[in-house]
């Protein structure tokens, strides 16, 4: 039997990712296993400032600080009762760091909120979640957001991706 002692849950600090938590923690509670909270700031392109002696690694340093103290008070504001987190952040391309960081720590699974774009917006934003279950060598779970579930779309939800509007 396999037990799960580490688990890992990627977010994003939006409302989808706690749906995951909830899972997490659920899975916590039955294994007493370790919860880690992972987020990825993405690396910027690369520009120059020329009106100011700043790099952009400086500016990415930054953006890291504000990260990790954003996770804590989310972890402290949304789940006030969940003890025993880990917060991690780090700096590169989501999918990637993920993987590699489940791979390098040796987590047991992935917990992972899914956005539930379709179509159109999903081609073009492309989805962190699929990357991750494609290349991970750790099992991944997805959540997918409630109002998602149903999994059928419809002619209004594709009109809502590309910002359609009916004029009556």
């Amino acid at each position: 039997m396999k037990f799960i002692n580490k688990i890992l849950v990627p977010t994003d600090f939006s409302d989808f990712s706690l749906a995951a938590m909830e899972y997490a923690t659920s899975f916590s509670k039955i294994y007493d296993a370790r919860i880690t909270v992972f987020h990825v700031v993405e690396n910027a392109p690369a520009f120059a400032f020329h009106s100011v002696d700043i790099t952009s690694e400086t500016v990415l340093c930054g953006a890291e600080e504000d990260r990790e103290k954003e996770l804590r008070e989310f972890l402290a504001n949304k789940l006030p009762k969940v003890k025993g987190i880990i917060p991690i952040v780090r700096r590169g391309n989501a999918a990637k760091e993920i993987v590699h960081f489940a791979e390098e720590e040796e987590f047991d699974v992935i917990i992972m909120a899914t956005h539930g774009r379709t179509g159109f917006a999903h081609m073009l934003m492309g989805s962190i979640a699929e990357s991750v279950v494609r290349y991970s060598s750790v099992p991944v779970m997805t959540v997918k957001p409630e109002e998602m579930q149903s999994g059928y779309v419809d002619e209004y939800d594709v009109e809502e991706q590309l910002h359609m509007n009916h004029y009556q």
